[in-house]
């Protein structure tokens, strides 16, 4: 309805324009004529002129309103599908956002576990071995605490029959023989050096 408004309006403004511009400026000039004449325009101006402006109008709409008005409906058909293709994108892109956000948690969360599950690990495997090396050290400080003993024991073995030997020797030297004092100091120095 609007378009047929501002069409009846450029097309009245015309005729209008052609009508003014078919009259004789020579009809003016000369006040002698009829001035009904002078008023009207030229009929036949008029008609020359419209049939012209009705071809020219014709030919603008053929070889130049039609074409230029394809080239803007291609144009606009070409940016609704660009911005058409530029929300897919973009909502691919968004998905595409979140899915990797949500595999960034995931293993954030995958690593923080496998760290606290090593972390365990570590402390379970250190507790195994402080254990095991505890177990370690008390049965080798028992059997070193055994073979002491035992070297205790062989040692007192060992000075008992020593002693009884070096006693017997003593004894056999002291029957054999009257002792007398300096007899007795020797005797007694032998037995203390074959102590050490």
């Amino acid at each position: 309805m609007k378009k047929i408004k501002n069409i009846f309006k450029i097309s009245s403004l015309l005729i209008i324009l052609l009508s003014i511009s078919s009259c004789n400026i020579n009809d003016y000039l000369n006040l002698s004529e009829d001035i009904a004449s002078k008023i009207f325009p030229n009929v036949w101006d008029f008609l020359v002129q419209f049939l012209a402006f009705v071809v020219m109008v014709i030919l603008i709409t053929v070889f130049a309103y039609k074409p230029i008005k394809k080239y803007i409906q291609k144009r606009k058909e070409l940016l609704e599908n660009e911005v058409k293709e530029a929300k897919t994108k973009n909502e691919e892109a968004k998905k595409n956002l979140l899915s990797s956000q949500k595999e960034i948690a995931e293993t954030h969360e995958k690593a923080s576990k496998i760290i606290e599950s090593a972390i365990k690990e570590g402390n379970e495997r250190k507790e195994e071995i402080i254990n095991e090396a505890s177990k370690q050290a008390e049965t080798k400080i028992r059997e070193a605490d055994e073979i002491i003993e035992k070297n205790k024991e062989d040692a007192r073995k060992d000075i008992k029959n020593e002693l009884s030997n070096v006693a017997i020797d003593l004894s056999t030297k002291i029957l054999e023989r009257e002792i007398n004092d300096d007899d007795n100091k020797k005797l007694i120095d032998d037995f203390v050096s074959k102590m050490k």
